[in-house]
């Protein structure tokens, strides 16, 4: 592994900084013996590589993002070359490092993309950035854009080509150590008429059409998630993000598919031309997938299907917030709020390693951790409760899923950093701000100050147990007073003084409460949810993943299932009964009585609200990360079947008994109830229903 430090960089001396800046092309043939070369690329900005005119880039959104103030990536290359003159060949585009997602319609200063290139042939010699190189950034990528989408003029070549600048940046270049995003699956339309291309689910990715069309015909595809009541697509809720991907024709039969662009979408429409063949590729980091779901409810395993969607969906290289508008970026709050569903449905612990290292750079000087990562200029907010807590929150729930005290370690002084400077605070009267509130409840906000306090207390209940297991002896006796005041403190000012669904339900499952509190409360809650609200839920992003872990502690299973069960705004099943194929990020984001939320903010891909998976599976199903299986069988379901990391799980109502099939892998050490159960035996169990 090689880590290179302050290198040249190859950029375009004649490419004026600016918005929708053209793709840059650079060239540089060499001459080599027969053997294998190796190569190194990076890019403040994304890259496409071909090698004497042969792709050799399979990934896509090279070299991914990270936080460019501190580091950047670089992938590697091998390829087997013939003796004789060589041509490498480099597209580069803005990315996430120069494009609008930079933040320049906000006022940010713009900038150029660069590239970073180390070529070693057989023979030993090195070639780096250098003025044999040549550039152009006149061809047919006139832009290509993260948010707007691309221009493509296939009547062009490249020209105007010039010797490439060279500029030197005292800038880390690691490898990169993430999960590649990829195409992992091609969809056919559902529908085609009058140019509107229904794909029947709504993905992150982009299209791959054919067609002809005389020269110069020029061919506008547009995105959506959701049409509008006329049957168009409905695009105010894109804001600023044009997403939009322009083509001139050619005249002849071509085949185009972006660069360096995706959208968040089920439908396009297509204008400039009436005959094509079309396809919508799925784009994200290419994850293995390990939980298969189950269910007599059809529109519980819809649901499950829509949270899945919506995850891989917004994995595209950071866990983002949604996929379609002017935003997409990293934020803490959805990660921590999602993270445990993320872990039951894939592999993502790479994944979320890789973006832990972009939380802990994007820490500020005092300690606080902000709430999005990498950072973007515009979101810097420090210190928000539900959100920076996500700098614990994470790193432990990987440790928990996974048994692997990297994740520990690698975060433990990010987190005491974290954790010290909120205890100066505390000591000094403040809690916290919660800055956005519980996101997007029901009509119930909750205290901020309850927020804040009932966060400041968990993560520092989670940093105490990462001293104990790292056993940071010297830390744990100032961790346990740091806690058991921070908890002290919120008993004080708020256990008498719990009235919404969500303040009741982070002091039960964040477990901050004494125990003569803890069955008044649980029962306050159930009643909320059944006379108050009529077996509705109220929460919004902090209290939703809590609501039903807290109902189901404390002896409220029947009341979580009837809320997971809940048909009627607001639910999750709502959504799935109006046609959504991923998570909405209102409860209401769109209603048969008012039509749409407000397009300011109403993703239809937003995966925050999926945290429910993470009660179906631990609970419902009953499968924790340490594969202790407890099913929680309830609700109109006559069966529940779920396969996670190989162990599987079937429960079924019959004739007032339930009946668990479980099997597990050889090399999985598994509890059924408390019973050992060894590796590649098929078990049943039978209960009388209660």
């Amino acid at each position: 592994m090689m880590i290179f430090e302050k290198q040249n960089w190859l950029t375009d001396p004649q490419k004026e900084s600016q918005l929708l800046a053209p793709v840059t092309c650079f060239r540089r043939k060499f001459t080599s013996s027969a053997g294998e070369i190796s190569l190194q690329l990076s890019a403040l900005g994304l890259y496409e590589a071909h090698l004497d005119g042969k792709q050799i880039t399979e990934n896509i959104f090279t070299p991914g993002w990270c936080d460019y103030n501190y580091r950047a990536e670089y992938n590697s290359y091998t390829q087997f070359v013939s003796e004789g003159e060589h041509e490498l060949e480099v597209l580069l585009a803005d990315g996430w490092y120069a494009g609008t997602i930079h933040g320049t319609q906000w006022g940010v200063e713009t900038r150029n993309s660069l590239l970073f290139c180390r070529i070693t042939l057989p023979q030993g010699e090195i070639i780096t950035a250098d003025t044999k190189w040549l550039c152009s950034s006149n061809g047919p990528l006139r832009y290509s854009d993260i948010y707007m989408g691309e221009s493509c003029d296939f009547t062009a070549n490249w020209q105007d080509w010039h010797p490439a600048g060279v500029q030197e940046l005292d800038l880390k270049i690691e490898p990169f150590d993430g999960v590649p995003v990829r195409r992992t699956r091609e969809i056919s339309p559902l529908a085609i008429k009058d140019g509107i291309v229904d794909f029947g689910e709504n993905i992150t990715g982009r299209e791959r059409i054919t067609f002809s069309a005389p020269h110069g015909t020029v061919i506008t595809i547009r995105h959506a998630e959701v049409l509008d009541e006329d049957g168009r697509i409905y695009t105010e809720n894109l804001r600023s993000a044009k997403s939009t991907n322009t083509i001139i024709a050619s005249g002849k039969k071509e085949t185009y598919e972006p660069k360096f662009t995706f959208h968040g979408f089920r439908y396009i429409e297509v204008e400039g031309v009436s005959d094509f063949e079309v396809t919508a590729q799925v784009i994200h980091s290419d994850m293995p997938l390990h939980l298969e779901f189950d269910s007599s409810d059809e529109l519980l395993n819809k649901l499950v299907a829509n949270i899945r969607r919506g995850w891989l969906g917004n994995a595209l290289d950071v866990p983002t917030d949604c996929p379609q508008r002017d935003e997409r970026v990293g934020w803490l709050g959805d990660a921590q709020v999602f993270v445990k569903a993320a872990l039951y449905l894939s592999d993502c612990t790479r994944f979320f390693r890789r973006w832990l290292k972009d939380v802990r750079l994007a820490q500020n000087e005092k300690g606080y951790f902000t709430i999005v990562a990498p950072q973007v200029a515009r979101f810097r907010t420090p210190n928000a409760t539900g959100w920076a807590d996500a700098g614990v929150i994470c790193p432990w729930e990987l440790y928990r899923f996974s048994g692997e005290k990297y994740f520990l370690e690698e975060n433990y002084d990010a987190v005491k950093k974290f954790i010290l400077v909120r205890w100066q605070d505390f000591q000094q009267g403040k809690v916290p701000e919660s800055h956005f509130g519980d996101w997007l409840n029901s009509n119930e906000d909750t205290s901020k100050e309850l927020l804040g306090a009932a966060f400041l207390a968990y993560s520092s209940s989670l940093a105490l147990k990462m001293a104990q297991i790292l056993e940071k002896n010297e830390d744990i006796p100032l961790f346990e007073e740091i806690y058991s005041a921070e908890r002290e403190y919120f008993n004080t000012r708020f256990a008498d003084n719990l009235t919404t669904q969500t303040g009741m339900a982070l002091a039960l499952d964040f477990d901050l409460l004494p125990a003569e509190k803890i069955k008044e409360t649980a029962k306050n809650l159930n009643d909320h949810v059944l006379l108050k609200r009529s077996t509705h839920l109220s929460t919004g992003f902090l209290g939703t993943p809590h609501l039903l872990h807290a109902l189901s502690k404390n002896g409220y299973t029947d009341t979580a299932w009837a809320l997971l069960e809940q048909k009627t705004y607001p639910s999750w099943l709502f959504s799935v009964l109006n046609g959504a194929t991923t998570v909405w990020e209102h409860w209401n984001s769109w209603t048969p009585e008012n039509g749409f939320q407000n397009p300011e903010m109403n993703s239809f891909n937003h995966y925050a609200y999926g945290a429910v998976l993470d009660w179906i599976i631990g609970v419902a199903a009953g499968i924790t990360p340490d594969f202790n299986i407890d099913p929680h069988p309830g609700g109109t379901l006559s069966f529940m079947e779920v396969q996670y990391r190989g162990i599987f799980l079937r429960w079924e109502k019959e004739s007032g008994k339930i009946r668990y099939t479980v099997k597990v892998p050889t090399g999985i050490s598994a509890k059924f109830r408390g019973k050992v159960l060894s590796g590649a035996e098929v078990y049943h169990f039978t209960e009388d229903m209660k």
